[in-house]
C-alpha cells in the first residue's frame, strides 16, 4: 500500500520533552501515546473518505475520547441536569446537547457560556474541532493546543472540585454570590502565576476573541466619550489576518463574529453590529503573501495610524504569536492614551515572563488566554490593563456614551468578570440572571496547569521547548513527503506532499485533521498490515490546518 508520508505527524512527538514538562503535565506524561505511537495514512484512505467515513460520522469509527473513563465516572454523576446549578435560557441549548451525547453535568457546564466553537454536536459527540469536554484516553495523541483543547486530567479535576464545592445544585443567588468571589481569586491567582507588575488589573472574558471589544470600549473612555461629547472616529489597525483567531477581526470592527454571544445564546442576528460600536473603521492585515512570505503588518499598521484624520483615535495590534507561532516586528505601546492605544495579542500564551513585563510597561494592553499552551478547554479569556492605563480608567466615574455599548457588552460579560478600574461599568452590566459558570470552571482548569508551571524558571522553559522543538522538526524532516515548514517556538507547521513536486491543499489537510481524530483501523483497506491498522487505532489531535500560501496549507503540531 502506498503511503504519503504522514507518520511523522504521529511519530514526531514520541520525543520525550525535558523533565521540567513531566513534571507539570503539560506533555507526555499526560498523553504518552506520543511515546510509542506509529501512524501511518494511505492516500487511498483520503480518496474514499466520502464513501467509507460519512463526514463527522461517529458511527463508523471511534474518537479518541473514552466514553467511560474511570476519571470521569467516579468524579461527576450523570444526572438530569435540571438538578445543575441554576440555569439561564441561554444556557440551554449548550447543555441540552451535552445532556443528550450523555456528558456529566459537569462536562456540560464547560462547555456552557461560549460561542458556537465550544457548542457540542449532537452528529459528533464533539466540538467543531473533533474535541469532547473530558479528558483524552491513555492511548490517544494530543498536540493541538494551538488550537483547541480537551481538558487534561488536572483541569478536569480542579474544575471538577470547583463545581462541586460551589455549584453543584446551588440557587441562583448563591451562585451570583459565589462568582463573584471566585472570579476575584482567579483574577488574584493569573497575576501572581504570570508575575505581573503591581497595578496591572485583570478582566476576564470568554475568548481571546470576545476579548477585543474591551479596548475599544476602554478607548471611548479615555478619549472623553462621555454624555454629551461627540463619539470621535476610531480606526482599529489588526495584523496578521488569517494567523490570528477568525472571530477577532470581526470583533474588532465591532461585530458579532459567533452564531452565539455568551450570555445571550444564540443571536438573531449572527452577522450584524454590536449596538453601540458604531464609528470604528476596522482595517485587517494580512499575515503573509499570497505565495506563504511575510508582510511586515507592524510597518503597515503605523503607516496607516500615521495617515489616519485628524481626530480619529487610533488602536494599533501587534500578534506575539498567530496560529503559526508568526510574531510581529513591533509590539505596539500606548505613548498617548487619550489619542491612541497598543493592544498585544498574546492569546497563544508562548510568551516569555520578560516579554510580557516589557508589553505592560510601555502601556500596552495586553490580550491573553489559558485556553491555547496552558491547555483550558474551550475558552478562557483575559485582557491585562496596565498600572498607568488602569490608573486613568478609575479617574472616570462615568461609563462612556452611547450606553447602547452594555446593551451588547451585557451578552458576553458581566460585573463579576471586571477589575476595579472599570467600576463605572458595572452597574450597566450587573445581570444576576447571568452567571458564567462555564468560564470560571475552565479558567479553573487552566490555572491548574498556569501554577503547576509557574515555579519553573523562565530559561528552563525556554530550554525545554527549544530541545523539544528541535527534535521534533529532525523527525519530520526525516520522512521525505512530510516538510517542517516553519519552526516557531513551540508551534511546528508541516505541509504534506501530494506525492510529485506539489503540496497538499487545505481542504485535503482538513480531512486529514478530521480523519487523524478517529479510529480508522476498521475501515481501512483488507491489505492492510497489522502495523498500519494498529497505527490506525491511535486517535491523534493536531493543530487546525492553516490556509498560508496558495501552493499549500499546513498542519500544526504543538506543545
Amino acid at each position: 500500500m502506498t503511503m504519503i508520508g504522514t507518520r511523522a505527524l504521529w511519530r514526531a512527538a514520541k520525543n520525550r520533552p525535558t523533565s521540567v514538562y513531566h513534571r507539570v503535565g503539560l506533555a507526555s506524561s499526560e498523553n504518552n501515546a506520543f511515546l510509542r505511537s506509529e501512524r501511518i495514512l494511505a492516500p487511498s484512505l483520503l480518496q474514499t473518505t466520502t464513501t467509507t467515513v460519512q463526514p463527522y460520522s461517529t458511527s463508523v469509527s471511534k474518537n479518541c475520547f473514552s466514553s467511560c473513563s474511570s476519571l470521569c465516572n467516579s468524579t461527576i454523576q450523570k444526572k438530569d441536569f435540571s438538578t445543575a446549578a441554576a440555569t439561564a435560557k441561554n444556557d440551554c441549548e449548550f447543555l441540552a446537547n451535552a445532556e443528550l451525547c450523555g456528558y456529566s453535568e459537569l462536562e456540560g457546564w464547560l462547555t456552557q457560556g461560549g460561542d458556537d466553537r465550544s457548542l457540542i454536536l449532537p452528529k459528533t459527540g464533539a466540538n467543531k474541532y473533533h474535541i469532547m469536554p473530558k479528558p483524552i484516553n491513555k492511548d490517544a495523541i494530543f498536540r493541538g493546543s494551538c488550537t483547541c483543547n480537551a481538558p487534561t486530567e488536572r483541569g478536569y479535576l480542579a474544575a471538577s472540585e470547583l463545581y462541586g464545592k460551589e455549584f453543584e445544585g446551588k440557587s441562583s443567588d448563591v451562585v451570583d454570590e459565589k462568582l463573584s468571589e471566585i472570579f476575584e481569586n482567579q483574577r488574584q491567582r493569573i497575576a501572581s502565576s504570570l508575575e505581573l507588575p503591581e497595578g496591572t488589573e485583570v478582566v476576564l472574558c470568554p475568548s481571546g476573541s470576545d476579548a477585543e471589544y474591551l479596548p475599544i470600549v476602554m478607548a471611548r473612555m479615555l478619549c472623553g466619550s462621555s454624555e454629551g461629547d461627540e463619539v470621535r472616529p476610531m480606526l482599529n489597525v489588526v495584523t496578521q489576518l488569517k494567523e490570528i483567531g477568525a472571530g477577532s477581526s470581526v470583533a474588532s470592527g465591532g461585530l458579532y463574529f459567533s452564531t452565539h454571544a455568551p450570555l445571550s445564546g444564540r443571536l438573531a442576528d449572527s452577522e450584524g453590529r454590536l449596538a453601540g460600536f458604531d464609528d470604528i473603521e476596522e482595517i485587517s492585515i494580512p499575515a503573509r503573501e499570497r505565495n506563504g512570505d511575510v508582510i511586515d503588518g507592524s510597518k503597515k499598521a503605523l503607516e496607516l495610524a500615521a495617515a489616519s484624520e485628524d481626530g480619529t483615535y487610533t488602536i494599533i495590534h501587534g500578534v506575539f504569536g498567530g496560529k503559526t507561532g508568526l510574531r510581529d516586528s513591533v509590539m505596539p505601546g500606548s505613548a498617548s492614551i487619550e489619542n491612541s492605544m497598543g493592544v498585544i495579542d498574546a492569546c497563544q500564551g508562548r510568551f516569555s515572563m520578560e516579554e510580557l513585563h516589557s508589553w505592560l510597561e510601555q502601556d500596552s494592553i495586553v490580550l491573553f488566554t489559558a485556553s491555547k499552551f496552558y491547555q483550558a478547554p474551550p475558552f478562557c479569556g483575559a485582557v491585562f490593563i496596565p498600572k498607568r492605563i488602569a490608573e486613568r480608567l478609575s479617574q472616570v466615574t462615568e461609563a462612556p456614551k452611547p450606553k447602547e455599548m452594555f446593551d451588547s457588552l451585557s451578552g458576553f460579560l458581566t460585573d463579576k468578570e471586571l477589575s476595579p478600574c472599570l467600576e463605572s461599568w458595572k452597574p450597566l452590566l450587573k445581570k444576576n440572571t447571568s452567571n458564567n459558570i462555564g468560564l470560571a470552571l475552565r479558567w479553573e482548569a487552566g490555572l491548574a496547569g498556569m501554577e503547576a508551571l509557574g515555579n519553573t524558571p523562565d530559561p528552563e522553559r525556554v530550554a525545554a521547548v527549544e530541545e523539544w522543538a528541535e527534535k521534533v522538526t529532525d523527525m519530520v524532516q526525516a520522512e521525505p513527503a512530510l516538510d517542517a515548514w516553519c519552526v516557531e517556538r513551540s508551534i511546528i507547521s508541516v505541509r504534506l506532499s501530494k506525492g510529485d513536486s506539489s503540496w497538499r491543499s487545505m481542504s485535503e489537510l482538513r480531512d486529514v485533521y478530521r480523519l487523524m481524530s478517529l479510529d480508522l483501523s476498521s475501515v481501512v483497506p483488507a491489505d492492510a498490515s497489522p502495523e498500519e491498522k494498529r497505527s490506525l487505532a491511535v486517535c491523534c489531535n493536531l493543530g487546525q490546518p492553516v490556509d498560508v500560501a496558495e501552493s499549500h496549507a499546513i498542519l500544526r503540531i504543538a506543545l
